[in-house]
């Protein structure tokens, strides 16, 4: 049972956190963002505008660590939903001078033929709010998360099924990592 539909913790990383993120993702070669999975992902930019890198679950056990103690207090306390892990970790850059931005979608794969669905989605804020302009995060039909999501080193936990969007970016760069918990598959 859920007892919040989101949860935000405002001071998740320190700085020197978020630092070390950004610093770790620049050793992995940035991608243009795909839109869909697997063999069916195709870029498309009116929908999809930013670049992401690829951090290694393994290699960057501490980040999936740290990430991983929020998730499972939240998870405690909000979601109930039987978790094991982050599959992966992606470094994300919205760009000002590209219009970077996500548009309406759900992070889940439910045509996928693996034992494991993507349950828990978290985003962490790595920008400082002065860093850049536009780029606000949205739910569809629900409470926002607003100014509490928006100080460096913010974490926001949802469900992988909720509908979402990133606001285009007009000024500046917004940069965030994001990460998937899987499970069982949904029954």
């Amino acid at each position: 049972m859920m007892n919040n539909v989101w949860e935000v913790w405002p001071s998740a990383l320190t700085a020197a956190e978020c630092d070390a993120i950004v610093k770790r993702a620049a050793l992995y070669a940035p991608h243009g963002a795909t839109v869909g999975f697997a063999e069916g992902a195709r870029p498309d930019q009116g929908y999809r505008s930013s670049t992401v890198s690829w951090l290694d679950v393994h290699r960057d056990k501490d980040i999936a660590d740290r990430l991983m103690q929020f998730v499972h207090s939240s998870n405690r306390t909000n979601f109930g939903i039987d978790i094991a892990g982050p599959f992966d970790l992606q470094y994300t850059e919205y760009h000002g001078r590209a219009q970077g931005k996500y548009d309406w979608h759900q992070d889940v794969w439910l045509e996928s033929s693996g034992p494991f669905d993507r349950k828990l989605s978290v985003v962490v804020q790595l920008s400082d709010p002065e860093d850049y302009e536009g780029g606000a995060f949205e739910f569809f039909g629900l409470q926002q998360p607003g100014a509490n999501f928006a100080p460096r080193g913010s974490m926001l936990i949802f469900p992988s099924f909720l509908q979402h969007r990133i606001l285009p970016v007009t000024k500046g760069v917004r940069r965030s990592l994001v990460s998937w918990i899987e499970g069982p598959r949904w029954r």
